[in-house]
């Protein structure tokens, strides 16, 4: 597919520009292989969608882990760089009449310290992209599609290799059906953490077996044997509660619980006063801490102080994070992963102790 773009006045081109992780652009990219979408840039972060092999997306912001914020057709999310390619065979249109060297070109190279976006003018070539990474074990071909209706109906969540300790609103206690992929198998726990009852589906199932079926809160996919559940954590140790993406539209509000937007027990409410005055303001009880904006986890934003106070959206940019107190005395925190129009996309995760 040959995508075509507008290169800036060759003022630039000859400046030999380049763009680096954290600078704001846009460039499309294709996934090499089955690879998870997760809701901050890092395998820290909670899972919520797969690009499979193939896949364009296109890329709006990287970090410094190596991890880069794509959209696509699904949850937009943080993807590693590591599986990500550039789309072949691009074109460059040069605005006639922009100046006197029209000999520029357009690059995207994956590296090891991530991608970069280059404009390169004169008699050089552009240097070819450095060989492309060996996966990690993480993300594989093989995965499973979990659904919430019989025979492979209803809502459906797609996931490679892994575990997810826990499920949202969507998918606790709703799943009904399984098809595996690639060899690989799947185990649906009735618990939290692969916790309490569990049960194996080796094959593609149209209904689970009734001591599972609706009654899975957590699960993991894997291949060969199942793998040994993880040692008991300290009791003191920060436990999920439930994380994943909010895309929230403006003046709606959303629950840092359960990550539903509207309903009972809200949380967060994106206000707007005007077309340029806005806020996430704490709703019902809760409280929310903008501290330094950085990625504080559970034990930095247990001790931060909590207010009742909006926060400008002004003083939150995509890529800040913000602690809060939910209305039911949990600690969360979510990340503003940018904007689509007015509807703030954000990632959270709310832990349970």
């Amino acid at each position: 597919m040959a995508i075509k773009r507008l290169l800036m006045p060759v003022a630039l081109c000859a400046a030999g520009l380049i763009f680096t992780a954290g600078t704001a652009f846009a460039v499309e990219a294709t996934a090499k292989s089955g690879v998870n979408v997760r809701t901050g840039p890092g395998k820290d972060f909670g899972i919520v969608d797969q690009l499979t092999a193939g896949e364009v997306v296109t890329i709006t912001e990287c970090a410094p882990s190596n991890f880069c914020f794509v959209q696509h057709d699904g949850p937009d999310g943080w993807v590693s760089a590591s599986f990500l390619l550039p789309v072949e065979d691009e074109e460059e249109v040069i605005e006639e009449g922009s100046g006197d060297n029209p000999e520029c070109s357009f690059g995207f190279n994956v590296g090891p310290g991530g991608p970069s976006l280059s404009v390169n003018c004169g008699d050089e070539p552009l240097p070819p992209p450095p060989p492309p990474p060996v996966p990690d074990d993480e993300d594989e071909e093989a995965g499973a599609c979990f659904y919430t209706g019989n025979g492979l109906s209803g809502d459906e969540l797609c996931l490679g290799l892994g575990t997810r300790n826990s499920l949202n609103a969507t998918f606790n206690n709703k799943i009904s059906s399984v098809q595996l992929l690639g060899g690989a198998k799947a185990r649906l726990c009735e618990n939290t953490n692969l916790g309490e009852y569990c049960r194996n589906v080796n094959n593609d199932t149209d209904q689970l077996h009734t001591s599972i079926n609706n009654k899975a809160s957590s699960l993991t996919v894997y291949v060969g044997v199942p793998p040994l559940p993880p040692p008991p954590e300290p009791i003191d140790a920060p436990v999920t509660h439930s994380t994943g993406p909010i895309e929230l539209k403006q003046t709606f509000q959303a629950n840092l619980d359960n990550g539903n937007v509207g309903g009972a027990g809200v949380d967060i409410w994106y206000q707007a006063v005007t077309a340029v005055e806005k806020y996430v303001t704490p709703q019902g009880g809760a409280q929310l801490a903008l501290g330094n904006g950085s990625n504080r986890g559970y034990d930095g934003c247990a001790e931060e102080d909590f207010t009742g106070d909006s926060i400008p959206l002004a003083d939150i940019p995509p890529g800040t994070y913000v602690c809060a107190r939910t209305n039911q005395g949990r600690i969360s925190q979510f990340r503003v992963n940018g904007f689509a129009g007015t509807t703030m996309k954000l990632g959270y995760t709310t832990w349970a102790n």
